[in-house]
């Protein structure tokens, strides 16, 4: 079992980005690290919470259950089977 803290939600949010913006898990690691990541907490004009995520001129939003980029469909957690139980509607 992990014990550091946050460890589980910190290993999700970067798998999350790494999704959100097609690229590998080890390559958001190194753009954190160089400063190219830019990642901000924010309120929709929906009045819905996400992290805003950007990077080399691209742009996502990460909701809890669906990632959203620019001029693209959602991808929701029904994609990935989330089984129900989350707050993506299943």
């Amino acid at each position: 079992m992990e014990n550091r803290e946050m460890f589980s939600e910190i290993n999700a949010l970067v798998g999350a980005v790494a999704k959100a913006l097609e690229i590998g898990e080890g390559e958001v690691i190194a753009a954190i690290e160089q400063g190219s990541l830019g990642m901000e907490m924010i309120t929709d004009d929906q009045g819905r919470n996400c992290v805003e995520v950007t990077s080399e001129g691209r742009t996502a939003r990460i909701y809890q259950g669906a990632i959203f980029r620019k001029d693209s469909q959602p991808e929701t957690a029904a994609d990935d089977d989330c089984g129900g139980g989350c707050s993506c509607g299943h």
